[in-house]
């Protein structure tokens, strides 16, 4: 028997309409899609009935076709976050330049490359005086990178949850 949350049960009766007599095997490709995404314990891949529907999802996916529609169900749009979430206090950064002083230049991006704590620099000056010339030296460093970068957010009874997947292999 697989476990699940309160709301993906929910979920179950709207897709089964109601009736103890539909089966999951009867709904359509996008809500067998969104019925095994929201598996949990366990997940989707711990679930014989779910490896081929999510298989064939990835496939598409791969080859450019977009997430499969469930009018039963609500799923936002396939979206992408290639980082895990910076550390508390510090924020996303994409390119990072060098000025001429040697200081760095800054470009908040929420999906960047680098966390960088914005109240932890370094002042880098030029000139004799230490005054003109200064420009902040943060310290970036690299974001972890998600296994499963791709994601949609499916939401079973008044609350959202974030499935993350990767199309590798697939």
């Amino acid at each position: 028997m697989v476990k699940c949350k309160p709301a993906l049960a929910v979920a179950l009766m709207m897709l089964a309409g109601g009736t103890g007599t539909a089966r999951a095997q009867d709904a359509s490709f996008g809500c067998k899609v969104l019925l095994c995404a929201a598996a949990t314990n366990p997940s989707w891949s711990g679930i014989p009935y779910c490896v081929p529907v999510m298989t064939q999802l990835f496939r598409m996916l791969r080859r450019g076709g977009g997430w499969p529609t469930c009018p039963e169900g609500n799923a936002g749009g396939l979206g992408y976050e290639p980082y895990m979430p910076c550390p508390t206090g510090q924020v996303a950064y994409g390119q990072i330049q060098t000025g001429d002083n040697g200081g760095t230049s800054l470009q908040p991006d929420p999906n960047g490359g680098y966390c960088v704590d914005p109240e932890r620099y370094t002042r880098m000056c030029s000139g004799q005086d230490n005054q003109a010339g200064c420009d902040p030296s943060y310290q970036p460093t690299p974001r972890a990178q998600r296994t499963e970068p791709h994601f949609v957010d499916i939401t079973t009874g008044g609350s959202t949850s974030r499935f993350y997947f990767s199309l590798q292999g697939y």
